[in-house]
């Protein structure tokens, strides 16, 4: 029994201890410098006596990576390397390693790394995985769907471009041919001949944009195109109307993904610590305190710097301005538990549970402040209620345990999203330098290419619907001539002229020298055709399939061709996705959309050099 008191005495002392130590370390943003410094200086011991306690800093204060920090000791081991520093190289490589070995900076600097010293067995797999550690981490894959989102809407334009250029090459005599036989009713002369051409070029003339023109000739054709055409057309048109919106939300992603809001949310809930999130933030809450996520995001960086005092206070703010903040009681909480205040700890968590009975973290973290207090029956059912509420969860945390014990709440970042764009639309950030973005898809809506798009659409169908009965100018697929339904009897073929019927069709007797000329007409309208085709399918795939009528293979074409050599073009210079050194990886991705684009061009551009008559 006299030991006892002896016994209580010893446990409050290490506990105060520890809660003395979480308190007195130093922040990330104090340690690092002198690691590197000491590492620059060649003492690579009290680097490492740095490092570890820079790890073990984050490990109590909730941090699991240090992305920058990463990415600069990577870049640091490279350049001590070549200057001939082998052992200070290998420490900034461990450490990179030790800092965030996911991180796709360190990952693509190693492989350049590597590729300099000529070692491709390793620097082509270390790409590879850099690649995957793009998809994995939230910052770089927005990135790269916005990347991809711009390419893509240049492979689109491009298509769209050919498609009605190889409309008018298709249908440009039969559309002239009707538009003489329109205006021959108020105009005489060769008038009618210069103005039935100009009309084919109508938006130039109106000094309107070559888009308008590719819009013009996708309404008066579509009546001459084919089904498959038509749907090809009704589609374009409807993809060059979302294109703005697109391109719009990649430049808010490109944009928000390194705001304030964006950029601490990320930091948050990967554990990953940025050192200048927590300032820029701050500047952000300076002119927007009324917010409760910013509060939280707040709370949750300053306890990644060991300040938990001043965490409190966001917490409590952030519940201030949002009683029903669940998230906020959970934060709260663990920083009773990490005090070993456990009661308190457990009455923060049941006032979450209360708030948001979905909250798993709420429950759990309940269950392990009862199995602090020896409260094993509780502990059991918090246990349970948390995996009734999110199993897969808890069961990950049951199986690997944070090294804090408990579970930090984390802003959703598609709120942290949402609160970004309301402080930008409202001006709120407006007197602060950084990246505030927005995206209005009401007024994004609102512009010429989407407007001329659909009012295309519209038009085109419009006009077909009218003119059908009417009917439509043709042209011979023999020599090329046009005529319509005035030019020859309607009971006669609709795919030859007159001249063509009775040569090939009705085989009459016709002179010798008609015959000869028809032949020589046949012949070079044919070889035209050849002769065009294989010049565009020379600079671009697939175009020669879209004028000879192969509609889906040469649209698919044209775009991958677009796609890839774009791709091949732009890669490194568009949102640093992969880096501005990531050399190896860029080169990786370059060559495989060039090699793709040759794959492509062979094999649809081969078969146009071997026909030798043209499609029909």
């Amino acid at each position: 029994m006299r030991f006892r008191p002896l016994a209580a005495a010893l446990i409050v002392t290490a506990l105060a201890a520890t809660a003395g130590v979480r308190a007195q370390t130093l922040a990330p943003r104090d340690i690092w410098p002198a690691a590197a410094s000491s590492a620059r200086e060649g003492d690579l011991e009290s680097a490492e006596k740095r490092m570890t306690e820079l790890v073990t800093a984050g490990r109590n204060n909730g941090i699991k990576t240090y992305p920058v920090y990463a990415a600069a000791s990577a870049g640091f081991a490279r350049e001590v390397q070549k200057a001939g520093k082998p052992d200070v190289a290998d420490w900034a490589r461990k450490a990179a390693e030790r800092l965030d070995p996911k991180a796709p900076a360190v990952i693509f600097s190693n492989a350049d790394g590597a590729a300099e010293h000529r070692e491709w067995a390793k620097a082509i797999p270390l790409a590879l995985r850099g690649f995957v550690s793009v998809l994995a981490n939230y910052r770089t894959n927005v990135l790269g769907r916005a990347d991809l989102t711009i390419v893509a809407v240049l492979a689109l334009l491009l298509t769209a471009t050919i498609f009605a250029i190889s409309l008018f090459m298709r249908y440009g005599r039969s559309m002239a041919h009707d538009f003489r036989e329109f205006l021959s009713a108020r105009f005489r002369g060769g008038s009618v001949t210069v103005l039935a051409f100009a009309l084919l070029f109508l938006p130039i003339f109106l000094w309107l944009g070559p888009l308008w023109l590719a819009f013009y000739w996708f309404i008066i054709f579509f009546g001459y195109a084919t089904a498959g055409e038509r749907v090809l057309t009704i589609v374009l048109l409807l993809l060059l109307a979302v294109a703005p919106l697109a391109l719009d939300a990649a430049a808010h992603w490109i944009a928000g993904v390194d705001s304030p809001v964006v950029r601490a949310a990320i930091s948050s809930s990967e554990q990953s610590y940025n050192p200048d999130a927590l300032r820029r933030l701050q500047e952000v809450t300076s002119v927007a305190p009324d917010n409760a996520m910013l509060q939280v995001l707040l709370g949750n960086l300053q306890t990644f710097e060991g300040n938990d005092d001043q965490a409190a206070v966001h917490y409590r703010r952030a519940i201030e301005l949002n009683k029903a903040y669940a998230g906020a009681h959970v934060n709260l909480g663990n920083l009773h538990f990490m005090n070993n205040e456990f009661q308190a700890a457990i009455t923060e968590y049941e006032e979450a549970q209360r708030l948001d009975p979905k909250l798993a973290i709420a429950f759990y973290n309940n269950s392990v402040a009862s199995g602090e207090t020896y409260k094993f029956d509780q502990q059991a059912a918090m246990l349970e209620k948390a995996r009734n509420a999110a199993r897969d969860q808890v069961e990950r945390l049951t199986r690997n345990p944070p090294p804090q014990k408990v579970v930090m709440y984390h802003p959703p970042l598609a709120e942290a999203w949402r609160t970004e764009a309301s402080l930008a639309k409202r001006g709120t950030t407006g007197s602060i330098f950084g990246m505030y973005s927005s995206i209005e898809p009401a007024s994004t809506v609102v512009n010429p290419v989407t407007l001329g798009a659909l009012v295309s659409l519209l038009l085109a169908v419009f006009i077909w619907l009218k003119r059908r009965r009417a009917g439509y100018a043709g042209a011979c697929i023999k020599c090329g001539r046009t005529f319509c339904y005035r030019c020859k009897s309607a009971r006669e073929s609709t795919t030859y002229c007159t001249q063509c019927i009775h040569i090939y069709l009705k085989r009459d007797g016709v002179s010798l020298d008609t015959k000869r000329k028809k032949l020589e007409e046949v012949t070079d309208y044919h070889s035209g055709a050849i002769k065009r085709n294989r010049l565009f399918a020379t600079f671009l795939p697939g175009s020669a399939q879209m004028l000879e009528g192969r509609t889906a293979s040469g649209a698919i074409g044209v775009f991958l061709f677009a796609l890839f050599v774009a791709v091949a073009i732009l890669v490194g210079r568009l949102a640093p996705a992969l880096g501005p050194s990531a050399n190896v990886a860029q080169l990786m991705v370059r060559a495989t959309a060039t090699l793709l684009a040759i794959i492509t061009w062979l094999t649809l551009s081969l078969p146009v050099y071997r026909r030798r008559t043209a499609a029909v």
